[in-house]
């Protein structure tokens, strides 16, 4: 004998699927539909884009201040200036390259940077110069890089080349058994560093085309108009008996 309980499970199991595929294909037909209507406007789009970049645009160019930044290059050796060393060893090397982080840090101190503005002879202080200065190691290698950043190139080439000629005798006051040296002083940046002008442009466009795609998407899921007989079959099992044409003038009625 059969058991009804196996055959009711079955058709559960049936019906389960049924749904699930149902709701596949309910949300294809809604991406769908939703990919026709940004097809449909895509001129739309372009102009939100469009509007997008120029907003940019204009505000970048009038509202952000451009920053020109000077870069000076140091070498950590660790041994003494002046030491003679007759092969450089793996040892040696891996220790000025944990020694860049350390020289960074001092770098930053008060002690260094109130030496730089002493330098300097501008009407800055410590905490000034520390915000526009930044420091980095270069490709875990012995070199790191100070930059400083300023409106003015000059300015900015000139503060760089002072920490230039501070850093290295301060770095080895603190740091006995090792020097540095300059490998590359700071020279005029000719070009702004920030901002960049096609990332804005970028972000503007995207910006304006994810506005009008939201925009597209809300006002078609709050549109509960029945516009066609797909919409009429997702809200009724009736079949559709027949049609009304629509007559855009009394004219084409007359024909």
């Amino acid at each position: 004998m059969r058991k009804p309980g196996l055959r009711v499970s079955s058709r559960n199991e049936e019906n389960d699927a049924n749904m699930v595929e149902q709701k596949k294909r309910d949300v294809e037909i809604d991406v769908m539909k939703l990919l026709l209507l940004y097809l449909s406007k895509w001129w739309l789009i372009l102009l939100c884009a469009v509007v997008g970049a120029g907003i940019m645009f204009l505000y970048t160019k009038n509202f952000i201040t451009p920053l020109y930044q000077a870069k000076v290059t140091i070498y950590v050796n660790n041994a003494v200036s002046g030491q003679q060393i007759e092969s450089v060893s793996g040892s040696n090397l891996s220790a000025s390259q944990q020694l860049v982080n350390t020289y960074v840090n001092i770098l930053r101190s008060d002690t260094v940077l109130e030496k730089v503005v002493d330098s300097t002879g501008l009407d800055l202080t410590a905490e000034e110069i520390r915000e526009i200065m930044s420091a980095s190691q270069v490709d875990g290698t012995e070199l790191f890089d100070i930059y400083i950043s300023d409106p003015d190139p000059e300015m900015a080439a000139f503060i760089a080349n002072k920490m230039a000629e501070v850093a290295p005798g301060e770095i080895e006051e603190f740091v006995e058994g090792s020097s540095t040296k300059i490998v590359d002083y700071a020279k005029v940046p000719e070009e702004p560093y920030t901002p960049s002008y096609k990332k804005n442009l970028a972000l503007g466009a995207i910006a304006g085309i994810l506005l009008i795609v939201v925009i597209l998407t809300v006002r078609d899921l709050l549109d509960v108009r029945i516009k066609s007989e797909e919409d009429l079959a997702e809200i009724s099992d009736l079949p559709v008996l027949g049609r009304i044409p629509a007559f855009s003038s009394s004219r084409e009625q007359k024909r």
